[in-house]
């Protein structure tokens, strides 16, 4: 297993960084904007879920299996990263008096289903989004201890539901009568905590040899729950057929764009 080595370490780090960048550039681009959030985030959530589900399933667990062998260990941490992260935002959501949002599914389209009771409070959204954006440092790091190639559609993945999510996160903080400097000092707090999860898989790797190839699966399963339990679930509010297409569409380009950055050549 080839572990995050001094060479790989820059990449995995600016690749992360990048992603967080990409995200508050939205932000700020689309802030008090709401007819482009409206008309485009749909759309985004589609490609996103395509981009996860490919991702997942034609890069990350092949390169889990190839690595680890397909033993029932690495389907049961598969299995157990589904099981914890459904679990996780249970609990979250229990403790904050059923405010929270699960951390994938923090879209406009979320927020306006939900303004009518929300009892959200920014300190559980910082929180929920911190974690959220460790765990994708985690996967960009764990993704680069492959290869370049897979830490590139890794970031790119994450990149695609990561601007639905700070844009949620932004237009959830404004209606909570956070002023608009202080919402984006907020996203850019969230965001700080993926370049831990780098740091995190830097240890891991420099201390146990071998050690970071579980994070593969573990990434991988973080993306089936982010695509199959938060993002799908809010394309099937919509019921006109032309935005249904327009979302079948949107997940396929977003699957064939993982398998055209496939077929470029590796690093």
């Amino acid at each position: 297993m080839q572990i995050l080595a001094l060479s790989t370490f820059p990449k995995a780090i600016l690749a992360t960084t990048l992603v967080q960048v990409i995200a508050l550039g939205a932000v700020w681009a689309l802030k008090g904007r709401d007819f482009l959030l409206r008309k485009y985030l749909g759309s985004l959530v589609s490609l996103a879920v395509g981009v996860l589900l490919a991702t997942a399933l034609l890069h990350l667990l092949p390169e889990a299996i190839a690595q680890l062998g397909n033993t029932p260990m690495l389907w049961f941490v598969l299995t157990a990263t589904l099981l914890g992260l459904f679990a996780t935002e249970r609990v979250f959501s229990a403790l904050t008096g059923g405010a929270a949002e699960p951390a994938g599914a923090n879209t406009l389209t979320t927020r306006e289903h939900h303004h009518g009771h929300h009892t959200s409070r920014p300190i559980n959204l910082v929180f929920g989004g911190m974690l959220h954006s460790f765990v994708d440092g985690v996967s960009v790091a764990a993704a680069f201890t492959v290869n370049t190639r897979v830490g590139l559609v890794t970031a790119l993945a994450i990149t695609l539901h990561e601007v639905p999510h700070r844009l949620g996160d932004f237009a959830l903080f404004v209606h909570l009568h956070v002023s608009t400097r202080r919402a984006m000092q907020l996203a850019v707090l969230v965001g700080l905590p993926s370049l831990l999860g780098v740091a995190l898989v830097t240890v891991i790797g420099a201390g146990a040899s071998g050690a970071t190839a579980w994070l593969l699966p573990i990434s991988a399963g973080s993306f089936l729950y982010i695509a199959m339990a938060n993002l799908m679930p809010e394309l099937q509010h919509e019921c006109k057929l032309r935005r249904v297409f327009t979302q079948i569409f949107c997940v396929l380009a977003g699957a064939a764009l993982v398998l055209l950055i496939a077929r470029l050549p590796g690093a």
